[in-house]
């Protein structure tokens, strides 16, 4: 695989024609004029000492795939899968990357702090996982993975899967189909008609929770608007860098998901999306000019669309107003402190405060006990609990030094895009993160993924001319073990 192009900060070119500084916003551009050759020869220079490459690699396929088959993990059953097709999907896809040496001498990996504390916490959550006993259930063990060590472990070697531009777009591309399938669901879902949906099961009422909002696969509305919002930002990435139909599609794509948003009726995916993309208008200067009038749009649209259905006004009015969600988060965030004051060094275990809650839940002078048995309503409470103040904290670090710092590292050339669609998608996750406990692994990984893209400079180095590198066979390659034989060759 070809190494990641930095390039300087003149605009360049991704696509057929090469546009001029003026076509690009600020932040947005596809890269400078040397970071668009090197692109360049990523499509067409031999990948790795082996031929021409004319295709992505297996494992990038097969690990994109894992994206759609993640839409419908809880409920693959229902289509008469034996087994959830995203765990064969990654599983296969792993193996196929570790066997594939071509990633590996074109791309050396930085050993950064995040990689450091991203390991001793997941050590410190799997010792809390096994005191507790919930290390060998298959809850607590899936847990781990979904929310945890695959959306880690994804940002950290994202710049070798998506080495250069081509697979790069590619992603970009399959986030923005995926986007505007969501979005258009979102509408057959709650406006109808209600045959043109498929899967089926979205629109049983005995499926899922949350039945009358827009769900989507998932069957869970927030899950539904976390992942529109990150393919919308991602469709937009995409509409800038990529001129033509695909650009026509990005466009529909960031329309619908937008609508899709608002029909999940979840004011945490309302309040996340808005303040997300006005950021992302604030901080690219050749936006701002568009922002007053694409705000002033978009509220004269929603107040028509919701005059012109009295039905779709109830719903939103109705659930701008509701307190019981309220009430909830309150709730389990009260006896989250109640657990840390308790527990302040170990919590109560991995996957245990559902077990426990209703020892720690207290009635409230000014509130109702609404619900028990249900998750913390606050990502960091909730980790504060479960893995006491110490794995709090180092998760915290982790998400600081690894998401959030691909908002103010300094970028230039394609990945200045990137930064701009990171920032939409981490401050999207931020936001439901205090309101919410993000159970959900498609929003999970697409809120490490997508920065871990974005910081491919920092975290991550090209190898040098991917074909001079090593005169190892392409038969019989382990990626891994040659890629670090390689890098202590090149220390040496």
């Amino acid at each position: 695989m070809s190494p990641p192009a930095t390039g300087s900060p003149a605009p360049g070119t991704l696509g057929k024609r090469s546009p001029s500084a003026g076509d690009l916003p600020d932040g947005l551009g596809a890269g400078s004029a040397d970071d668009g050759g090197r692109r360049e020869r990523d499509l067409a220079t031999p990948a790795a000492g082996g031929g021409g490459r004319t295709r992505p690699p297996a494992y990038l396929l097969v690990l994109l795939a894992t994206i759609p088959a993640d839409f419908i993990s809880g409920n693959s059953k229902l289509l008469h899968f034996p087994l959830p097709p995203q765990r064969i999907l990654l599983a296969v896809g792993i193996l196929l990357l570790a066997l594939d040496a071509r990633p590996w001498r074109a791309t050396r990996l930085r050993l950064r702090p995040v990689a450091v504390l991203a390991a001793v916490f997941l050590a410190w959550t799997a010792w809390s996982a096994s005191v507790a006993g919930t290390l060998t259930t298959s809850f607590g063990v899936f847990a781990m993975v979904d929310r945890l060590v695959v959306p880690i472990a994804a940002f950290l070697v994202a710049p070798v899967v998506f080495a250069s531009t081509r697979d790069r777009q590619l992603l970009l591309k399959v986030l923005t189909v995926l986007g505007l399938y969501l979005g258009v669901t979102a509408v057959l879902e709650v406006l109808g008609p209600h045959a043109l949906v498929w899967p089926r099961f979205i629109v049983d009422p005995t499926i899922g929770i949350q039945y009358g909002r827009a769900r989507g696969p998932f069957v869970e509305s927030e899950a539904d608007g976390l992942v529109m919002s990150a393919c919308g930002f991602a469709a937009g990435l995409l509409a800038w860098q990529v001129p033509g139909r695909w650009r026509q599609v990005g466009v529909l794509t960031i329309g619908a998901s937008a609508l899709g948003v608002l029909l999940t009726l979840t004011r945490s995916n309302w309040i996340g999306a808005i303040i997300a993309t006005a950021l992302a208008f604030l901080v690219v200067p050749r936006l701002r000019r568009w922002f007053v009038p694409i705000a002033l749009g978009g509220l004269v649209g929603v107040a028509g669309l919701l005059s012109f259905s009295h039905t779709l006004n109830a719903k939103v009015t109705g659930r701008a107003s509701t307190q019981r969600s309220v009430y909830d988060r309150l709730n389990t965030d009260d006896a989250a402190l109640q657990i840390i004051h308790q527990h302040p060094l170990t919590g109560v275990g991995w996957e245990r405060f559902i077990v426990v809650s209703s020892d720690y839940v207290r009635q409230a002078r000014t509130y109702p006990i609404t619900n028990i048995g249900i998750e913390v309503h606050n990502v960091f409470l909730g980790r504060a609990a479960e893995l006491g103040l110490p794995g709090a904290v180092l998760f915290v670090l982790v998400v600081l030094l690894g998401p959030v710092r691909a908002l103010s590292r300094p970028v230039t050339g394609e990945f200045a895009g990137w930064r701009v669609a990171a920032l939409g998608v981490v401050v999207t996750w931020l936001v439901c993160a205090n309101l919410s406990p993000l159970p959900y692994s498609t929003a999970n990984l697409l809120f490490w993924l997508i920065p871990g893209i974005a910081l491919t400079p920092y975290l991550s180095t090209p190898r040098g001319e991917v074909g001079a590198v090593s005169e190892v066979s392409e038969a019989g390659e382990a990626g891994p073990v040659v890629g670090a034989v390689v890098a202590t060759a090149d220390r040496r």
